[in-house]
């Protein structure tokens, strides 16, 4: 029970974390271009990870894996991790991490698809459940943020969402037989290649991509430090998590990101949450607990 209960604390605080990175994160989405961001984050991702590899001692990555990963992170860091800037730019914190439950429907869909799997009741029920909180939300009136430019915003979040699931489903394979922190580099390293060509074509005749960070260190720097808070401290609870409690239980608590992003504005910034949010958040967080259900009954 120790250890149960050890998990159910770290997939709180994972939730936890992610919550308050999407509201710390939010002003440097609206003042700095997405792909500068996403490749400042995949650069300090990779000399944090670069540094403890070679502490712990570099691995060999096959060749075909390597590609997979490699592909697996342009997906996931080049074009969802600049997505997801892109919407928190035009949509409020609690609507970009709202639709970020989408993930899970996209991920049992990508399963469905590629790799054969059926659905019980329960799941499709939770589907159900997870699409409808979202709507809930996004239809509401809602935050200021959100007001005018809400259909460009989703039309982000949601291709981030599924650029995401493709990319989870294309390294589920590549990563058997490669550990962890080397798959981890590569997908990071494709991420950051692919920001790197592409984004001047992308900002051709607005500037340089860069300058904006380049200009103001101390932002960067800011900017920086919390991705790095949240990115590490938010992944390694939520696998500390994963280790210690049943994946039902572990996946639904981690799944609470809406409900803490209500909890810490009502706290730190006294903007209490309006009914519709809130519903809305609690149908998607029993979505995906629905969703996990399977899990208990295999």
């Amino acid at each position: 029970m120790g250890f149960e209960l050890l998990g159910i604390l770290a997939a709180l605080a994972s939730a936890a974390a992610w919550a308050a990175g999407a509201l710390l994160l939010k002003p440097f989405a609206e003042r700095l271009p997405a792909m500068g961001l996403a490749f400042a984050k995949g650069i300090l991702g990779l000399v944090i990870l670069g540094l403890t590899i070679l502490i712990t001692g570099p691995k060999a990555v096959a060749s075909e894996s390597f590609w997979i990963l490699f592909a697996s992170g342009v997906l996931g860091i080049g074009v969802a991790d600049t997505l997801f800037f892109k919407a928190l730019r035009e949509l409020s914190s609690h609507s970009v991490v709202q639709l970020m439950l989408l993930g899970q429907v996209a991920t049992i869909g990508m399963a469905v698809v590629f790799l054969g799997e059926t659905l019980i009741w329960l799941e499709w029920m939770g589907i159900f459940l997870v699409v409808l909180g979202v709507t809930v939300v996004l239809t509401g009136t809602g935050a200021a943020e959100d007001r005018g430019a809400s259909p460009r915003g989703v039309l982000f979040g949601l291709i981030s969402v599924l650029a995401m699931a493709v990319s989870i489903t294309m390294a589920k394979d590549a990563l058997e037989g490669v550990d962890a922190l080397s798959a981890t580099f590569v997908r990071i390293a494709g991420g950051v290649v692919s920001l790197f060509v592409l984004a001047p074509a992308f900002y051709s005749g607005r500037g340089n991509w860069l300058s904006p960070l380049l200009v103001d260190w101390s932002v960067a720097l800011r900017f920086c430090v919390i991705a790095t808070f949240v990115t590490f401290g938010g992944f390694f609870l939520s696998l500390l998590a994963l280790k210690h409690t049943p994946l039902a239980i572990a996946n639904t608590l981690l799944s609470t990101e809406p409900l803490f992003v209500l909890l810490i504005m009502a706290v730190f910034f006294h903007e209490l949450p309006d009914t519709r949010r809130l519903i809305g958040s609690l149908i998607g967080v029993l979505g995906v607990g629905l969703i996990s259900s399977k899990s208990l009954l295999v």
